[in-house]
């Protein structure tokens, strides 16, 4: 889709079966609730969706269920961040080949990367493909720290360079650097679990880029923020900060299990090794959320969403 991407695009974790392999029927059912929810676009394979643990003809199942089920709808991102440029101009290839609307890059995993070996990374990439791409700028997850002076480069140089997910806290200052050097051309989203997203908008950000399991609350974020309804936007931003940084080092199990508890998916396992909630995480869990959908009924008039199923996984709600 040759479309302007912004709003909210939700980047979609993998779901397991019980045996820890995919489940692309969940993963369906992902993409409807996400849909249901208003979303702008959706990223597969990235961090969040453990794409450094599937293989590649994991990856490609993903993406091309993804593309499929998604029929034209909205974007859909691919991931295709690797350790080397060669592997990521291949996986840009068979990225473009099954549909992908642009592609979502983080440099290599080397914190001693200098800004000239980056800048050629991307460089190389834009000479070799012909969607955007966007550039992930995660320094939280042992990738090297980008300079707002290396990025505005990456985006003076490097045409396809078209969109920036910023994931440097704390985001909202990098991002009036980032405008004042490039005369506001650059495009850019926020990331980091929604932390930021209220403040990021106000700051010019074009929307978000992140892993959520409840989709409608940054939907609607972005929407009254839009409307100019920013009192309104400001609550739900508050209450769903409790589910933001709840065991943030567990993000994508705490993401999942969310999820298992909506009714969306059917386990909350993930690719191993990582770390799994127990019983007494679950009910802590179900306690926030429980809490969290609540209060931004209550004072938003925000109702939570909910999948089909009822996962095995779900404890039951306290009343």
């Amino acid at each position: 889709m040759a479309n302007e991407l912004k709003g909210v695009y939700v980047i979609a974790l993998t779901p397991l079966d019980a045996k820890r392999q995919l489940d692309l029927q969940s993963l369906e059912n992902l993409i409807d609730y996400y849909l249901e929810a208003g979303v702008d676009g959706f990223t597969v394979l990235g961090e969040v969706s453990e794409a450094g643990k599937l293989s590649k003809n994991e990856q490609q199942q993903i993406v091309e269920t993804a593309i499929g089920h998604v029929g034209g709808k909205v974007p859909v991102v691919v991931g295709i961040s690797r350790e080397s440029t060669d592997l990521v101009v291949d996986a840009a290839g068979w990225a473009q080949d099954l549909g992908a609307s642009a592609l979502m890059v983080a440099p290599p995993k080397n914190l001693k990367l200098r800004d000239d070996a980056m800048f050629s990374h991307y460089a190389a990439l834009g000479d070799e493909v012909n969607i955007p791409v966007v550039v992930q700028d995660e320094p939280e997850s042992s990738h090297p720290l980008m300079s707002a002076e290396l990025l505005a480069r990456i985006f003076t140089e490097v045409p396809r360079a078209k969109y920036l997910k910023l994931e440097d806290t704390p985001t909202p200052a990098k991002i009036l650097r980032l405008r004042e050097l490039t005369d506001d051309r650059i495009k850019i989203f926020g990331g980091t679990h929604g932390r930021w997203f209220l403040w990021e908008i106000d700051s010019g950000s074009v929307g978000i880029m992140t892993g959520s399991p409840t989709p409608e609350y940054l939907v609607q974020i972005w929407r009254e923020h839009r409307r100019g309804q920013r009192e309104k936007a400001k609550q739900i931003f508050f209450y769903n900060q409790a589910l933001t940084w709840f065991y943030p080092e567990m993000a994508v199990a705490v993401k999942k299990e969310v999820l298992v508890q909506r009714g969306v998916i059917k386990t909350a396992l993930l690719k191993q090794p990582a770390g799994e909630f127990t019983d007494l995480e679950r009910r802590e869990l179900a306690e926030v959320l429980e809490w969290v959908e609540e209060k931004v009924r209550t004072n938003a008039g925000v109702s939570p969403l909910r999948g089909s199923g009822s996962g095995p996984d779900r404890p039951k709600r306290r009343r």
